[in-house]
């Protein structure tokens, strides 16, 4: 039987009037809520600490000097087992406007890292920047330490991408496009129509950042809002199809299962 229906829960970090904002982790090990940070990106530096950390339906466990990288609108909680430790920036995209490539540089960062054992020069450049942000450091400044942040974690084994950078600005640009239009733009002609561009050529932008085409993307991003929903919601499956933009609630079912090879029922049930 279905639980009472409940919603993913919004947080919002960022005061009024700020596109950036660094603090120190809170030092407590109350489990928090899945919930999601709408309208900025999040940086985490981690240099103590213990539990798990689940984004979407996957738990990472925590295991310091990390990192994490939430993207606009991921679903989150945390589960520490031990008094965490570091640093968590928060920003909005008009904190990089000058650094358009480590705007885009930030959809090639996976969403946990590992920082060098004893090297703690990430550490240290998270501390500055904390503390030109609480001494009222201008704007320039701070983005200029994001800018730096950014391009130094995409250095760390693992995460830097071999992309030309004219393809990695047209790749950011349709995940973008995915991110804002998914629920009603589901097909990779319609992307393509709106970046002005062949199919052929869309699809060739993703097997490059990727491995994959267009559609796998699309998709991608659906799932990750239907595995939300039945996650983390008591909403029906029939609410759920609706919510997505599906014609109704078989449709939703197919999708689903040819993701997954599980219906929403039995992913829902697993959990």
């Amino acid at each position: 039987m279905e639980g009472e229906p409940k919603i993913i829960g919004s947080k919002n970090k960022i005061e009024k009037g700020l596109i950036l904002k660094v603090s120190k982790m809170k030092p407590v090990i109350k489990p928090t809520k899945p919930h999601r940070h709408e309208g900025y990106h999040e940086l985490i530096y981690l240099s103590k600490g213990a539990g798990q950390h689940t984004v979407g339906d996957l738990a990472y466990e925590v295991q310091p000097p990390m990192g994490f990288y939430l993207n606009l609108g991921q679903v989150h909680c945390w589960d520490f087992s031990k008094i965490p430790e570091g640093y968590v920036i928060l920003f909005r995209e008009e904190a990089l406007s000058s650094y358009p490539r480590a705007l885009a540089h930030l959809y090639s960062l996976q969403e946990t890292f590992k920082l060098p054992e004893g090297d703690s020069s990430l550490l240290r450049l998270a501390e500055v920047f904390y503390l030109d942000f609480k001494n009222n450091a201008s704007q320039d400044l701070l983005s200029a330490h994001l800018n730096t942040l950014i391009y130094k974690t995409i250095q760390l084994p693992l995460q830097q991408a071999a992309i030309h950078p004219n393809v990695l600005d047209e790749f950011v640009r349709f995940k973008k496009l995915v991110q804002e239009n998914y629920l009603h733009m589901k097909t990779a002609e319609a992307y393509a129509n709106a970046m002005h561009i062949s199919i052929r050529k869309l699809n060739q932008l993703c097997q490059t950042a990727t491995g994959g085409n267009a559609i796998e993307m699309i998709r991608e991003r659906m799932l990750i809002e239907s595995k939300n929903l039945l996650s983390h919601t008591g909403y029906p499956v029939a609410e759920i199809a609706y919510q997505l933009n599906f014609s109704d609630a078989s449709n939703f079912i197919k999708f689903f299962k040819s993701q997954t090879t599980l219906t929403p029922t039995e992913y829902r049930a697993k959990l």
